[in-house]
């Protein structure tokens, strides 16, 4: 049986004969154990909660969507495995078992993908035995390491992936594999450098993913996993890299676009708004107050915007500087200082299973270090689970939550202590496909004179 004590869930390495090592980011180990397979754990279920690896009931850290646990040496044989995760009561709960058996010198990548209520595991077993004799051979002048590219985006979803070094373009570029659905390509060796990974559509030349150039210097084995992401445009896929650490490295399609609305956080003014770049341009046109426009899809660049009143055309913002990146989903707040500003706030988009990500844009220039209290209708604004506390004007704070039905109370305490009630919502349900997002605002209209917009 494990011993628990060698290896706490903080990861730190001491070694032993069950966990043989905790690798570094080269996967080198110093264990002198005969029998050894090496384990890691990616999650790539997009709805999911935070999930775990366990082996014969050790259970290693948490992780989160589009992360990884490092990679672990393990006892040979049969042994049970479990993924843990939580359900909507916040319970811990498996979600997928299955006995496995480990091989000697065996490397396995487990990557749990698909819906968080009936998820798939796709194990990525590689062989890294020719590359660490290469890199252990003091004669040999070449630094080598390896490449693969897994695929668990959806059944519609089929490539071939490509790589080249980033000095080259893809017409130089060396074949990878071709993946399907939940499968994966063989390993590649390369030497050490600066890379591209492109995607085509399977069996054409057609590229439709293209990532940034990518520093593959480290002697290890960089597993690629094609994932789901929550961006802008119509692929809505990225690439995370995952080496023997615990973080991987996110590409997305530099040729993505970004989507883009503004809100009108000006009580009395109806607004024109132009977005404009060397390449392209975005009017949009009477934006009432306390109103969000609809999407605009645009290419990423830096974008000068300018504020017209739409019943006077007086500019009242010039030409302030706005960048929006690739995959980018956002939405810039206009609202009055002693001028006119503005600020974006960045939105998550990915659905999640009995959770949802709540953003909150403090825009009220009266009070600074506010409190947002999420009030279940079994508590009250002291016993309340969830809160963003400290939010000051012109400031931007989440968190996540499970769901249920909230009624959200926005108070100011002074330095004595004493509590003022800025505003007060009706009973909301946080259910459905969508994170939330509000902005607080001034409102001589409201019974608090503040109201909290959902965008």
């Amino acid at each position: 049986m494990f011993n628990k004590n060698v290896c706490s869930l903080m990861m730190v390495c001491l070694g032993s004969v069950s966990l043989a090592a905790c690798d570094s980011i080269d996967g080198s180990s110093d264990d002198d154990s005969d029998s050894v397979a090496y384990v890691q754990f990616y999650n790539a279920s997009a709805d999911s909660t935070a999930t775990s690896l366990v082996l014969d009931d050790y259970q290693y850290t948490d992780v989160e969507f589009g992360d990884a646990m490092p990679r672990y040496g393990y006892d040979t044989g049969s042994v049970d495995m479990e993924i843990y995760g939580l359900d909507e009561y916040e319970d811990t709960v498996s979600i997928y078992s299955q006995t496995i058996i480990l091989s000697n010198e065996a490397n396995h990548l487990y990557v749990l993908y698909g819906d968080y209520v009936s998820p798939e595991l796709l194990d990525i077993e590689y062989d890294r035995s020719d590359m660490d004799d290469i890199n252990d051979d003091e004669d040999s002048d070449d630094s080598k390491m390896q490449v693969l590219v897994a695929n668990v985006t959806s059944e519609d979803n089929a490539y071939d992936a490509y790589i080249s070094l980033d000095s080259d373009s893809y017409q130089d570029a060396t074949m990878i594999g071709s993946i399907n659905y939940g499968g994966y390509t063989s390993e590649l060796m390369l030497n050490t450098d600066e890379y591209i990974i492109y995607l085509t559509e399977q069996g054409t030349d057609n590229v439709v993913y293209t990532t940034d150039s990518m520093s593959l210097t480290s002697e290890t084995v960089y597993k690629f996993v094609l994932r789901n992401s929550f961006g802008s445009g119509d692929l809505k896929i990225t690439l995370d890299s995952v080496d023997s650490t615990s973080t991987p490295v996110t590409y997305t399609n530099i040729d993505s676009t970004a989507d883009f609305r503004v809100f009108n956080g000006l009580e009395d003014t109806t607004l024109d708004i132009d977005v404009v770049s060397k390449l392209e341009s975005h009017y949009l046109k009477d934006i009432t107050p306390f109103t969000t426009s609809e999407y605009s899809q645009t290419g990423f660049n830096d974008y000068g915007v300018t504020v017209t009143n739409a019943e006077t055309s007086e500019v009242i913002l010039d030409n302030v500087l706005v960048t929006f990146n690739q995959d980018d989903i956002r939405t810039l707040l206009l609202y009055r200082d002693d001028t006119v500003k503005g600020m974006v706030i960045e939105h998550d988009l990915r659905p999640r299973a009995y959770e949802y990500n709540v953003d909150v844009a403090n825009l009220s220039q009266d009070y600074d270090d506010v409190i947002v209290y999420f009030v279940s209708s079994t508590e009250t604004i002291e016993s309340a689970q969830y809160t963003i506390e400290n939010l000051d004007f012109e400031e931007q704070d989440s968190l996540v939550m499970p769901q249920d039905d909230y009624e959200i109370n926005v108070v100011y305490e002074s330095d004595n202590g004493t509590q003022t009630l800025l505003y007060q919502s009706d009973l909301i349900s946080f259910d459905g496909d969508t994170n939330y997002s509000f902005v607080l605002t001034q409102d001589s209209q409201s019974q608090f004179g503040y109201t909290l917009h959902q965008l």
